[in-house]
């Protein structure tokens, strides 16, 4: 006589633990996705590498999943939606401009913008 029996067929017992466990997994790993992303920045204006005749200049952006954020090693702000806007005055000549954002995990992210602030030559005549 056989002593163990096997069950065929579709078991719901089963089937419920393994979708649970699936579902507590996906659920988890969504929401540690910004944990894993780390922080991010967008520029919106200016672009990368720009030549302006303007000597005061700003900066607008996006940051996300930050904690700390500073232009030039200067500490900026961001509304609740992330959104920043700096001015920044520019020097003749080459400009670098360093955005770096870290996350409280000291993930770190950083952006640079070349300007290259050429002054107007023309004087006025008396």
């Amino acid at each position: 006589m056989n002593q163990y029996k096997f069950e065929r067929g579709f078991n719901i017992k089963r089937f419920v633990i393994t979708l649970s466990v699936f579902l507590l997994v996906a659920y988890g790993l969504f929401n540690s996705r910004n944990l894993l992303i780390g922080p991010t920045i967008e520029i919106f204006s200016p672009n990368k590498n720009i030549e302006t005749q303007e000597n005061v200049i700003t900066i607008n952006g996006k940051a996300k999943n930050i904690t700390y954020i500073s232009l030039n090693e200067k500490p900026i702000f961001v509304n609740k939606e992330g959104l920043f806007e700096e001015k920044l005055l520019l020097s003749p000549g080459s400009n670098i401009i360093e955005i770096k954002a870290h996350d409280r995990f000291k993930k770190e992210t950083l952006r640079t913008i070349r300007v290259y602030y050429k002054q107007s030559t023309t004087t006025l005549e008396s």
